[in-house]
């Protein structure tokens, strides 16, 4: 039965191919000039490409003091010709 491999990271993974890469040296890995690898980007082991944090919505009617005033719902076109 073959053994067991535990989860891991993706971006651990791509540390530790690049490290095995590089012979086992991270200063080789930091200083990697290949860089047509793919995994190049994401040799550190860290994303560089990290999404942007959503703002959350505010649920109060005020903001900062001041009130907001609601939103008249729009008006939905239901014919291709306006009239």
């Amino acid at each position: 039965m073959a053994k067991k491999r535990p989860l891991r990271n993706p971006l651990k993974a791509i540390r530790a191919k690049c490290l095995e890469c590089c012979g086992g040296s991270p200063k080789e890995v930091r200083l990697c000039p290949d860089l047509s690898c793919v995994l190049h980007p994401f040799r550190t082991g860290k994303n560089p490409f990290p999404r942007r944090k959503r703002k959350a919505k505010d649920t109060s009617a005020t903001t900062c003091g001041v009130s907001t005033v609601a939103a008249k719902p729009r008006e939905v076109q239901l014919s291709l010709f306006a009239e």
